[in-house]
């Protein structure tokens, strides 16, 4: 049993080792997966916002890009650019600016605040939104070679002058180059600036949050917080529940460069969410690790069960045996002897007769417990109950067993009530387990060979009692006696033969009249067992009787 325990514990044991190195690699992986998530989460709401504005860049800029600006016509592009203006509350200026060293007619054309104004070639340098745009152009050009972007739309953002006390917030272009002219690239480009009142106030509360559930997985984005940040990492936006850290940040760009994408879990972060991903994992793990074990003990506990019960039939055989054997054998002796004349005395031939008689009710005695126990485990055991007198079917029993006490040296005491309550019985069945205990005290008996059976009356029933004074039963072991096959595992009552059935054969016949047996008893200071009857064959419970100490409760369900 214990190399089959030991056997179904390791592998147990090495799975469980296992999957905690998996739980473990998991919680680290998980950590990953959701920074990778959110990053795409992150980059879906930057490409999104791309398409946006270059919506907005193409519908604003590209017919006038597209036009022969030599000469320009400033009347159609200030119509146009007013049209714009009016359907797009989000550009702050529009702008139209050639610059080709070779050409001495180079010009800029804006549109600010609705009013359209011309600088010439030669004021570039003075006009401050022209010299800006000019700068942001060549610079965005650049940058944009550098990477390899598409040509067509060009996106730049002013750093921020954060030493400047003008209070300028840095603004964001979009630029588109300028189409060809005479079979040539004509150097030059339309653009706009976004306002930042605009981004603020309603760009980025109403759009982003938009943009974010309407990803690849949105009801995971249900518990995160978006926010976007300047230069100096001050929140130009935040969703309603802010967050003291973000897990991943971005550049905002292309159309925002300059500033940063954030993003985390509202109240928790991505630690917290992988130890407790850890942690669900580790408790179902341990839940079906342990009904595993569970089942393997319970398992292997029934495995010791069969083998208990395979030891105690084999021993319960070998007893039997030996009980069958021990009878016949003295019957058969006495039976010879006086068969072949070889007794001459009358008394002593009569002495045989009542051995090979006291033989024979032992014999049946032991065979009536052997065919009883067989009728109960197969549920075939009947009881015919009747209204009787409890003192009449013990007093029955005494005599029929008396010879067989005193013959054996005993002093039996009886101390018997003459008229005690009625009890529904079987009055076979009653007598049987009388007599089962009766036996086991002459068994088990040794220097003091004294039997008291008393027959009193308790409160709400009747109490039989048997007590001697022989070897005792240990406390420990004063609840498995009833238990079919069981002996009590000291020396004298290994040395004493028996079935193991006669215990269990009285408690079986006691819970069917409805009753109880209780046993007092201390090694070396004899036992005193107890049968609690119910009066009228109501059934006895713990207030209707009283017990002493040391007394254990044994037999409490009713069988009908």
């Amino acid at each position: 049993m214990t190399l089959a325990f030991v056997a179904a514990l390791a592998p147990t044991l090495a799975l469980s080792f296992i999957q905690y190195r998996s739980l473990v690699e998991l919680e680290a992986k998980t950590k990953g997966a959701t920074q990778e998530s959110l990053r795409r989460a992150l980059d879906g709401v930057a490409r999104r916002t791309e398409e946006h504005f270059r919506g907005m860049a193409e519908e604003a800029l590209k017919p006038v890009a597209a036009q022969d600006l030599s000469p320009p016509d400033s009347d159609r592009i200030a119509r146009h650019f007013a049209a714009v203006r009016q359907a797009r509350p989000e550009i702050d200026r529009l702008f139209v600016v050639t610059h080709c060293p070779s050409r001495a007619d180079n010009f800029a054309l804006l549109d600010a605040a609705g009013a359209m104004r011309r600088v010439e070639y030669n004021q570039f340098q003075k006009d401050d939104d022209v010299a800006h745009a000019l700068n942001a152009f060549q610079k965005a050009n650049t940058l944009r070679g550098a990477t390899g972007r598409r040509k067509d739309v060009i996106f730049w953002q002013d750093a921020c002058d954060c030493d400047s006390a003008s209070g300028h917030e840095p603004l964001s272009y979009v630029f588109i180059p300028l189409g060809a002219a005479n079979g040539r690239e004509r150097p030059g480009f339309a653009g706009l600036t976004i306002s930042s009142s605009y981004l603020k106030d309603r760009f980025f509360p109403r759009f982003l949050p938009t943009l974010l559930s309407s990803l690849d997985g949105g009801a995971e984005t249900a518990d995160v917080a978006l926010a976007v940040l300047d230069e100096k990492k001050s929140e130009l936006y935040a969703t309603p529940s802010k967050l003291d850290g973000y897990e991943v940040k971005l550049p905002f760009s292309p159309v925002f460069p300059k500033m940063e994408l954030a993003i985390g879990y509202r109240g928790t972060t991505l630690e917290s969410l992988a130890r407790k991903n850890f942690y669900q994992g580790l408790l179902l793990t341990a839940c079906v690790l342990s009904l595993l074990v569970i089942g393997v003990v319970l398992t292997l506990r029934a495995a010791s069960r069969e083998v208990k019960l395979a030891q105690a039939k084999s021993a319960f055989v070998s007893n039997v045996s030996h009980e069958l054997k021990t009878p016949l054998a003295l019957i058969r002796l006495f039976a010879e002897t006086l068969e072949l004349g070889r007794v001459k005395n009358t008394e002593k031939a009569r002495e045989y007769y009542r051995i090979i008689n006291q033989e024979s009710r032992r014999l049946t005695r032991l065979i009536n417990n052997i065919l009883d126990f067989a009728r109960i485990e197969e549920g075939r055991r009947e009881y015919r109950f009747a209204s009787a007198n409890v003192a009449e079917v013990v007093d029955e029993v005494l005599r029929s067993y008396e010879y067989q006490i005193t013959s054996a040296g005993f002093d039996l005491r009886t101390e018997i009530m003459s008229a005690p309550p009625p009890v529904m019985l079987d009055r076979d069945a009653l007598a049987q387990a009388v007599l089962n205990l009766l036996n086991n005290a002459v068994k088990y008996s040794t220097e003091v060979k004294r039997i008291t059976v008393r027959v009193s009356a308790r409160e709400g029933g009747v109490a039989i009692e048997v007590a001697d004074c022989g070897v005792g039963i240990p406390r420990a072991e004063q609840e498995k006696i009833f238990e079919k096959f069981y002996r009590v595992g000291a020396e004298l009552t290994n040395n004493t033969k028996g079935s193991g059935l006669g215990l269990a054969l009285v408690k079986h016949i006691v819970e069917a009249h409805r009753g109880r047996i209780v046993v007092e008893s201390a090694p070396g200071k004899g036992s005193k067992f107890t049968i609690l009857l119910p009066a009228g064959g109501a059934e006895t419970t713990s207030s209707d009787l009283s017990y002493g100490n040391g007394e254990y409760q044994v037999a409490t369900h009713p069988y009908h």
